[in-house]
């Protein structure tokens, strides 16, 4: 198999026929057949059924094609791996992020990568446990910040902890609830989760349960903090929010912190990555640059 006969494959996929492939990849129909040929001859298997209305992967080209995709992207990764080794310029990274790391590690540290890789294209999405596990699988990020499920991610992935982030209570500015001092009192109302509940939303039974209180069963799951914050700020519902994140919203007048007196446990943020993976001295960059300011947070937070 060669690079070219599977961007051949994949491109037929994405397009749907032999001749949107040839468009998408800026050569002739009779060169993407040839390839697909070549393949199939290479692998023994009939890899896509040809009709008037386009192309359509058989199973064997199912299964193939989510491989050329993760081949794909590790020869481009590799070709930015020397490129940067020799001029420090250009590639490409994607990260996945909680709210938290977003607002207090990710500035300041892509502000050092800039510096060395000024060239540097960076792809920011905020995503949390479990649905980084998915980007992961299929090569989509090269690294994810977040909370780090108690369970852990599993032999297949490193997690590094970077810091400790307290949790407080936020309601909107002028709920009647705001002066209370108790999780009690506010377990009546609808709570936003923010992440899903078996990941960062998990934290939200602990805190009851921790207190002696049947979690409430009123729940609406956000899968942002930015999402439930929002929801909060126009409604009568509650959530657990970072503290970083809420002291800034109250400041702007959108929520308010309810000092509660029970203990609301600490989420713990960490740099997590398959065991596997290689980053590019970019990525290397990046990363250290984000445990470099994930140390002086902690010291903060």
């Amino acid at each position: 198999m060669q690079i070219y006969q599977l961007r051949s494959l994949v491109a037929i996929a994405d397009a749907g026929s032999i001749s949107g492939a040839a468009r998408e990849l800026g050569v002739s129909q009779p060169a993407v057949t040839r390839a697909l040929r070549q393949l199939e001859i290479d692998v023994k298997a009939t890899l896509v059924y040809r009709s008037s209305s386009g192309a359509v992967l058989t199973g064997y080209g199912t299964a193939l094609v989510s491989h050329a995709r993760l081949i794909l992207k590790a020869a481009e990764k590799a070709d930015q791996h020397i490129s940067q080794m020799v001029e420090a310029r250009g590639g490409t990274l994607s990260i996945a992020s909680s709210a938290t790391p977003f607002m207090i590690l990710l500035p300041r540290a892509l502000a050092m990568v800039r510096q060395q890789f000024p060239g540097l294209s960076v792809r920011l999405q905020e995503v949390v446990y479990p649905t980084v596990l998915e980007l992961f699988r299929d090569g989509s990020i090269d690294f994810a910040i977040g909370p780090e499920p108690a369970e852990g991610l599993g032999e297949n992935y490193s997690c590094k902890p970077l810091l400790d982030v307290e949790l407080v209570v936020v309601l909107r500015r002028g709920h009647p609830l705001a002066k209370l001092k108790s999780l009690e009192g506010l377990a009546n109302l609808n709570w936003i989760l923010a992440g899903p509940k078996n990941g960062p939303g998990a934290v939200h039974d602990r805190a009851f349960r921790d207190a002696g209180i049947q979690p409430p069963q009123f729940l609406t799951n956000c899968e942002s903090v930015s999402a439930a914050v929002y929801f909060v700020a126009h409604s009568d519902a509650a959530s657990f929010v970072p503290r970083p994140i809420a002291a800034s919203l109250e400041e702007s007048g959108l929520v308010s912190i309810v000092e509660v007196d029970d203990s609301i446990p600490m989420v713990r943020v960490s740099l997590m990555q398959p065991t596997n993976s290689i980053l590019t001295p970019a990525g290397q960059a990046f990363y250290s640059a984000i445990c470099s300011v994930g140390r002086t947070s902690a010291r903060a937070v």
